[in-house]
């Protein structure tokens, strides 16, 4: 007669210990949930930390635009009243 012994290698090793191996591979699981948790915050992090730059990039560049606007008005009313002055004095 055979008997079929399911071998779960480093488990099997670990439950030879009792309370003490249970312990361990309770704390193994949990390190691993805890794992898997800090990697996932990290992902998250990374994705608003590439949307936040997106933004402030597209800020950036929109002020960047007005800015430029505002001082092409100025110098165009710069150059009119300088065309308006010189205008006045040949008369």
């Amino acid at each position: 007669m055979t008997t079929l012994s399911a071998s779960f290698g480093v488990f099997d090793t670990l439950t030879q210990y009792g309370a003490l191996g249970v312990v361990t591979l309770a704390l193994g699981g949990a390190l691993w949930y805890l794992l898997k948790r800090q990697l996932a915050s990290e992902d998250r992090l990374k994705a608003d930390v590439t949307a936040l730059q997106k933004e402030l990039n597209d800020y950036i560049r929109n002020d960047q635009k007005i800015l430029k606007d505002t001082i092409d008005n100025n110098t165009k009313a710069l150059h009119d009243i300088r065309d308006m002055i010189i205008t006045s004095i040949r008369k």
